[in-house]
């Protein structure tokens, strides 16, 4: 789609993707991470938010909503199959800080 007014043909519509690249390790698509459980401490990833200098994982944990940039040292290990998302235990970071 290159124009607006092709744009304007397919608005509304559902579309699908058939065929996504084969990703590195360690990279991993949005729908993949979203309903990760979080530990230590619970929650759930909701959302990924992409940005220009890192993404963002949405965490919600007791109704409270989370940002956390989604970098190596604050997001250490990922277990897909698993279930779940490991977030790095530092005060504030997905709770009130003291």
């Amino acid at each position: 789609v290159t124009a607006r007014g092709e744009a304007e043909k397919i608005r509304n519509m559902d579309i699908y993707v058939t065929n996504r690249r084969t990703l590195d390790e360690n990279e991993y698509w949005p729908d993949q991470l979203e309903g990760l459980e979080v530990r230590p401490g619970g929650g759930v990833v909701v959302a990924v938010i992409t940005g220009t200098a890192q993404d963002r994982l949405v965490i919600e944990r007791g109704g409270a909503m989370y940002e956390v940039p989604f970098v190596e040292a604050l997001v250490p290990s990922i277990d897909i199959d698993a279930g779940y998302v490991e977030i790095a235990e530092i005060a504030g970071l997905i709770e009130p800080s003291d």
